[in-house]
Parts: structure tokens; C-alpha cells; sequence
């Protein structure tokens, strides 16, 4: 008669514990790495939000055949829109700045940007930088199709 030998499965302890370790320490890393890309995701999340703004705000101006427009404040970074969240001032996110392209067709008038969407799909065009401390995005509408675009522009000097 053999004596079947049955091996036990599973984990050590000393496994276990070494698994354990070795999850302390990538979690233990994880945030330095995070918070470094955070500023980063931050931007584009809101130039993201901003061109999504633009979009409804062109779909509208086509749909009710009237123009509509958003207006920016470029010193304290509050933009509006008639149609959007009830026509109330929004503010773009802390550490963000909104500037106007080097030679950008915006009208500027006291430091205040507008983008008009009209009926027949064209727009007053132009284009704004997005920034924070370490790097700017474009966003450009182009004033005869109204496409909104998102530019990472090359350094500026």
C-alpha cells in the first residue's frame, strides 16, 4: 500500500509578508509620482472642459439661428457664456491662466477676450493660451469653420 504524500498548497508566510512589503512600498511611491503629473492633467482637463464649452456653445448659436458668444476676463481668469450654468461668472481652476495669442484676431478691449459663434457656422475665430506654471496650451477656433482645436505650442520666446 504507497502512502500518498499530499503537499500542501499555498502561500508561505514569508511569501505573504514579502508581497505585503513590496505593496507598502510601490503605494509609498505613488503620490510624489502623481503629484508631479497632477498640474498637468489639471491643464488639460480644463482646456478639455473649455473646448467642450465651445462646442455646445457653437451647436447652440446653430440650432436657436442666433449668435452666441463667451466672454473671458484675462486678468482673474472668469469666463461666461449666456447659455451655460445659468449665464453665471466660472472660474477656471487655482494656478491657472488665460492669456491671448501673440498675434491672435481677438478684439481685446480692457483685457476681456470674446468668441462669437453665428448661425451659418462661422465664429470671430482667434485663439487663447491656457497656462500654469510649467507649460501653456492653445486652444484656436478657426473664424470661417468654427474648429476648435487644441495646440501644444512649441517654446515661446
Amino acid at each position: 500500500m504507497a502512502h500518498l504524500t499530499r503537499k500542501a498548497a499555498g502561500f508561505t508566510l514569508i511569501e505573504l509578508l514579502l508581497v505585503l512589503t513590496i505593496t507598502a512600498l510601490l503605494l509609498s511611491l505613488a503620490p510624489p509620482m502623481l503629484h508631479k503629473a497632477f498640474p498637468s492633467l489639471k491643464l488639460k482637463a480644463a482646456a478639455r472642459d473649455l473646448m467642450q464649452e465651445f462646442r455646445y456653445i457653437q451647436n447652440a448659436a446653430i440650432i436657436n439661428s442666433t449668435p452666441v458668444g463667451i466672454r473671458f476676463d484675462l486678468t482673474t481668469g472668469e469666463y461666461r457664456s449666456e447659455l451655460v450654468n445659468g449665464g453665471k461668472q466660472r472660474s477656471l481652476p487655482t494656478g491657472l491662466r488665460l492669456s491671448l495669442a501673440e498675434k491672435g484676431p481677438l478684439p481685446i478691449d480692457h483685457q476681456v477676450a470674446s468668441f462669437v459663434f453665428y448661425p451659418d457656422g462661422s465664429s470671430s475665430g482667434g485663439a487663447i493660451f491656457l497656462s500654469n506654471e510649467n507649460t501653456s496650451l492653445e486652444i484656436r477656433v478657426d473664424w470661417l469653420t468654427s474648429k476648435i482645436q487644441l495646440y501644444e505650442p512649441q517654446a515661446r520666446i
